[in-house]
């Protein structure tokens, strides 16, 4: 057994198809298959299940990628060490972002680049569910979104303020838009929402329901690029967290605050807080902190 097997079968649960896991391994696909085979041969137990194409592990196999994924991890750590010991942070920092937090990370990407100029950064929409598992299995160094207390308490985790939500919209509304809207004056408006099902939609769709007011928008999605085109060609108007770069910056769009209760989940970034947590990880939570809650 040597890491480029335990490399190779992570890949391989991470892309789910024995090309693509080849791909990101830089290797043809027959090695990248006979490389797994001697890992089953030499454990004595099949760890994968095989069809046409992949089908999944087997339990053993589950269990063993498990390990597997906790031995990778310390091994980047290692490596990492050495580096940092050196006086030198290098690698990519991978990053599990909830599109929808509207987190402008920019600040923080620009100070780590000027700081260790030999880093990369890697930035991936997913749920929060997808950054927690990422997290948890050691492909993502840093998550942000929206997350439980309870959760964020499992976690080193670095709090957003609480910002609120506005309506933002273009040229063609603001004369339907008070200065203070409530729900009741954004109803009859057509809205431009995340899809059915995401956090901050389910937040929404719940206190307009207290109002008993049935949200049909004009346009939802779960891209906020989406979202906002659709603002800025006046198609309609967009209820968004509070803080977001992306709107302010288009020409013609204008934002107003909403009175509205704080959202259950915090947005916040997070990382792991235990012996697995990369060095990756701490040296971007720490240069974080210095940007969002710089010391006097």
């Amino acid at each position: 057994m040597d890491i480029k097997q335990l490399h190779y079968l992570c890949a391989l649960a991470q892309e789910r198809h024995f090309g693509r896991a080849a791909q990101a391994c830089h290797v043809t696909q027959p090695t990248l298959s006979m490389r797994l085979k001697q890992l089953e041969t030499e454990l004595g137990m099949l760890l994968i299940r095989r069809g046409k194409q992949f089908e999944g592990f087997t339990p053993e196999g589950e269990r063993v990628l498990v390990q597997a994924q906790v031995l990778l991890s310390h091994y980047d750590n290692l490596k990492l060490e050495v580096a940092a010991m050196k006086g030198s942070l290098t690698g990519t920092v991978r990053i599990g972002l909830v599109p929808l937090s509207c987190m402008d990370l920019s600040p923080i990407l620009v100070r780590l680049q000027q700081r260790y100029p030999h880093l990369s950064f890697e930035l991936n929409d997913m749920t929060a569910d997808e950054i927690l598992q990422g997290l948890a299995n050691n492909s993502l160094d840093i998550g942000g979104g929206f997350f439980e207390t309870e959760v964020l308490a499992r976690l080193n985790s670095l709090a957003l303020p609480e910002q609120g939500v506005v309506v933002a919209f273009g040229p063609g509304w603001r004369e339907r838009i008070p200065a203070a809207p409530t729900l009741a004056d954004l109803a009859e408006l057509p809205l431009c929402l995340p899809k059915a099902g995401m956090y901050f939609r389910r937040y929404l769709d719940t206190l307009f329901a207290q109002q008993n007011i049935q949200l049909q928008p004009v346009l939802s999605s779960n891209s906020v690029y989406r979202l906002m085109r659709a603002v800025h060609s006046s198609l309609g108007c967009a209820l968004i967290p509070a803080g977001s770069v992306l709107f302010a910056e288009l020409p013609g769009v204008e934002i107003r605050p909403l009175a509205l209760p704080a959202m259950a989940r915090l947005g916040a970034l997070v990382m792991r807080n235990d012996e697995h947590a990369s060095v990756l990880a701490k040296g971007f939570f720490d240069v974080a902190k210095e940007c969002w809650h710089p010391t006097p």
